[in-house]
């Protein structure tokens, strides 16, 4: 979705949230007048006989909507959830860059993150026994 935003391209209205969540707010007043007109008798009573399936029709679609909504809101949240952090790209090419080393270098490596890994179990402890 992004992509097609950076791109120019419009997806359809029915896969654009705000477009969606604006419907929706739309049905959802559209209900509630329809719920104040029925119950205080604002129509006539030749419309009464339309006006409650017609508000029922308005409910049950806003509801709809609703749900459609939250699905999309979720999937979008996952879809961006799965992409791969800045930390997890640096991450792999220095995994990339390791496993060119030779092994002495390799070896060198590897003494440093040891030395690392134990200076922070060391500052660890010491900020235990402080507490």
């Amino acid at each position: 979705m992004q992509q097609t935003y950076t791109q120019g391209i419009l997806p359809p209205w029915y896969k654009r949230l705000h477009v969606l969540i604006g419907i929706e707010y739309g049905l959802i007043g559209l209900a509630f007048l329809m719920n104040i007109s029925i119950n205080y008798h604002w129509l006539p009573a030749s419309l009464n006989s339309m006006a409650l399936p017609f508000y029922l029709v308005v409910l049950l679609a806003s509801g709809i909507l609703a749900g459609v909504v939250i699905y999309q809101s979720v999937t979008s949240a996952r879809r961006r959830g799965t992409q791969p952090t800045q930390t997890e790209r640096t991450q792999g090419t220095s995994l990339d860059k390791i496993r060119q080393l030779t092994a002495e270098e390799r070896a060198a490596h590897a003494q440093k993150l040891r030395e690392r890994r134990q200076k922070a179990a060391a500052a660890r402890r010491r900020r235990a026994g402080k507490a």
